[in-house]
């Protein structure tokens, strides 16, 4: 409420809110990529905890043993294109949706939601929606925004963006404070406050004497922090970087006699923390519509549980790191002379290592877990609205451990993807197909679905 108020004092001038372009007339499509997604994304596996396997359990969570030896390339084919992530970050309305099929009868989904309306002269109000319904994530985020982006002229900005986890009884509040310059680039602080109310929820539930299987119960706040900045002073050159973590936050766990008896769970002290860095740079010809760039993340979170005595009973850390490396070209009549329509082509290839020394599964260990993926995608329109897309994807994954499991996840695969592409800019990009197995002659086909962005 202090940054409320404050915001409000500093805020008061003649300007209005600045809206993201002319309403239901959005701007052309800014072609690039941009890390700010998958950061995000980081933060929201650490904010949903209904949204992972166990809802008490470390941070992270990948569960290597709910995965497919080709979940990450599924994903791949799915997700939107890399050189529209940048105009999906920079603008504060839009969608983003896939729906991709996962067996016979599951279908993997995303859905990203975002709109923000100018409040008043001095500020603006925002509501976002994320949902992802994975292997390992089933998450839906309802954040609203209360922002103050240009404090009389000066670049600072304040947000206040609470977040609703419709799944849990609590909240958690995200605090931004930063300055930025379409010209130059933008620093910024976040606090995250995780599950306020907790305690209080707590107190309520034992003023009123109502049964709980598992109380738990804060012994200090839940506090995270980020410090981001992006940096584009030269117009062939632009870097994003990204530091942040949880601070260690202590609950105590106290089950029902009912649990200990039939489960055997007792009562623990658990602690858990993280840290976390990302960063991108990527570098655009001047005179060729080529951007060529590199990305990535870091994160690595502890879990400790003590008996009543301070004893450590266990120790979860998880590691995981990703990175990337792209080559975008944007090719059309204004680049190349008399070219037909317009090609997009993508060359990327990534890499990612996860690493869970306590891993345990009713199907075996994998304490180490490595993929690289390689992909080519093509995507050309011949006419304004229809055209095609062809993409070749290749992963290679390495599951270490003596295991049934690891075993299993170790493959190398390789598949086609064809669809069709509409094109309805600046409004509309919505891909739909099939993808092909090259490596098994009897099924070729595998998975499909479609894949839509809108701005408006």
């Amino acid at each position: 409420m202090f940054g409320l108020a404050l915001s409000l004092l500093l805020a008061l001038g003649p300007q209005s809110a600045p809206e993201d372009g002319v309403r239901f007339a959005p701007p052309p499509i800014e072609h690039g990529f941009d890390l700010r997604e998958n950061w995000d994304d980081l933060w929201r596996r650490f904010e949903d905890r209904h949204g992972r396997p166990d809802p008490r359990g470390p941070l992270l969570q990948p569960a290597p043993e709910l995965q497919r030896p080709e979940y990450e390339l599924t994903l791949a084919v799915a997700e939107a294109p890399l050189y529209l992530q940048r105009d999906w970050n920079r603008r504060t309305r839009g969608a983003q949706m896939f729906l991709h099929s996962d067996d016979e009868f599951t279908f993997f989904n995303q859905v990203r939601l975002k709109e923000q309306t100018p409040i008043g002269p001095i500020g603006a109000f925002g509501i976002r929606y994320d949902r992802r319904e994975l292997r390992e994530v089933q998450s839906s985020l309802v954040q609203l925004s209360f922002a103050f982006p240009d404090i009389r002229g000066t670049g600072l900005f304040v947000e206040i963006r609470p977040i609703a986890r419709l799944e849990k009884p609590d909240l958690d509040v995200d605090f931004a404070v930063g300055w930025a310059r379409p010209s130059l680039g933008s620093v910024r602080t976040r606090v995250f406050v995780l599950d306020p109310f907790n305690n209080a929820s707590d107190a309520l539930a034992q003023n009123r004497a109502n049964t709980q299987d598992l109380r738990v119960v804060q012994r200090n706040p839940s506090i995270g922090l980020s410090a981001e900045a992006e940096v584009f002073v030269l117009p062939s050159l632009r870097a994003q970087a990204f530091f942040g973590g949880l601070l260690p936050s202590r609950s105590s766990y106290y089950y029902s006699t009912l649990l200990e008896d039939e489960q055997g769970k007792f009562d623990v002290e658990r602690e858990q923390s993280a840290l976390l860095g990302g960063g991108w740079l990527e570098w655009a010809a001047r005179r060729a519509p080529v951007r060529v760039g590199v990305s990535a993340t870091s994160v690595r979170t502890h879990q400790h549980d003590f008996d009543a005595g301070g004893a450590r009973l266990r120790r979860l850390p998880e590691r995981e790191t990703r990175a990337r490396a792209y080559l975008l070209l944007h090719l059309d009549a204004e680049t190349v002379g008399r070219f037909l329509g317009q090609l997009d082509l993508e060359f990327a290839g990534s890499t990612r290592l996860t690493e869970l020394p306590a891993h345990v599964s009713e199907f075996g260990a994998v304490p180490r877990d490595q993929s690289w993926l390689g992909m080519v995608r093509a995507q050309w329109l011949p006419t304004r609205t229809f055209g095609l897309e062809l993409g070749y994807f290749v992963l290679d994954r390495q599951a270490e451990g003596d295991s049934e499991l690891s075993a299993y996840l170790s493959e190398t695969n390789h598949r086609l993807s064809t669809r069709f592409s509409l094109a309805f800019d600046p409004y509309v990009r919505l891909t739909f197909g099939v993808g092909w197995d090259l490596d098994d002659a009897s099924n070729r086909y595998d998975q499909g679905g479609m894949t839509l962005i809108a701005r408006w």
